[in-house]
């Protein structure tokens, strides 16, 4: 259990400022909580899967099954039948390239907070390493 009585801040030598805000950490039946000096609890929150996330990976794979079995000749043709514009077709038919284990975060919903669909469309390497180093997972 941390525990501290009183708020400060400090400027060192170097000019950094250090804060201290006095909280108590807490555990109930495995759960961390934290107590404010107030004693008012704020629990930790999971992650939530994205759907905005989710939709697009789910969209991409589809496409792909569809040029796969020969329903549709190209992504043009997607972008035609879904009445959308190709760019945005290719960015997300880009997802299909996603390592595994980035889509299971996903899906899970343990992909970092600070991950939106937005980086997802950004360009990122085709090892899945490296993918995973960068979008930090």
């Amino acid at each position: 259990m941390l525990d501290t009585q009183q708020s400060s801040s400090d400027i060192g030598f170097d000019g950094n400022i250090t804060v201290r805000i006095p909280i108590i950490i807490t555990r109930k039946s495995g759960r961390r909580f934290i107590m404010t000096p107030h004693g008012k609890k704020l629990e930790y929150q999971a992650a939530k899967p994205s759907n905005p996330m989710i939709s697009a990976i789910v969209k991409a794979h589809y496409w792909q099954e569809q040029l796969e079995t020969g329903k549709v000749a190209s992504l043009k043709e997607i972008a035609h039948n879904e009445k959308i514009t190709d760019g945005y077709v290719s960015r997300v038919y880009r997802l299909t390239l996603l390592a595994p284990d980035i889509i299971t975060a996903i899906l899970s919903g343990t992909q970092p907070k600070n991950l939106f669909l937005l980086d997802l469309f950004k360009p990122f390497p085709l090892l899945w390493a490296e993918q995973m180093e960068k979008l930090g997972i």
